[in-house]
């Protein structure tokens, strides 16, 4: 059986991060600076030095806020359509009210919310230039 564990978000600044993931609903559950050969190992660099910080909503969804001290982390402009990972799919429950209140703090939208009867969807983009699609099951 396969499940998933997290989503890893590399960020640029730990603070904002953490004020915007903590103002959608999750809780910070653990905070760590990792070093030493295991992170090296897994992560294929040499005296690595990651902040990780794990965040989870409803208790079952987990997110991990990475700040990497050493190396540094390389920062590009990344597009919905990019080859990768492209986005990470959040449900709320009031589309409407959660669009004005970020809209508010400087959150960048695709789109505003928009219905297909079924859902209501609407796509922004977190500090660190991660698309986050915001859905409101109708």
């Amino acid at each position: 059986m396969v499940k998933v564990r997290h989503s890893g978000i590399v960020v640029r600044d730990l603070k904002e991060s953490l004020d915007f993931y903590r103002y959608l609903g999750f809780r910070t559950v653990n905070d760590d600076v990792e070093t030493g050969e295991f992170i090296d190992n897994i992560l294929g660099f040499e005296k690595c030095e990651v902040r990780t910080v794990k965040m989870i909503c409803d208790e079952k969804q987990m997110i991990e806020l990475l700040e990497y001290r050493n190396p540094e982390s390389p920062d590009f402009t990344k597009l919905i359509n990019s080859i990768g990972c492209s986005h990470l799919a959040l449900t709320v429950d009031n589309l409407e009210l959660l669009y004005e209140n970020l809209i508010k703090k400087g959150v960048d939208f695709v789109n505003p919310p928009c219905s297909n009867e079924k859902v209501k969807v609407a796509f922004c983009i977190d500090p660190n230039d991660v698309y986050l699609e915001l859905v409101e099951e109708l």
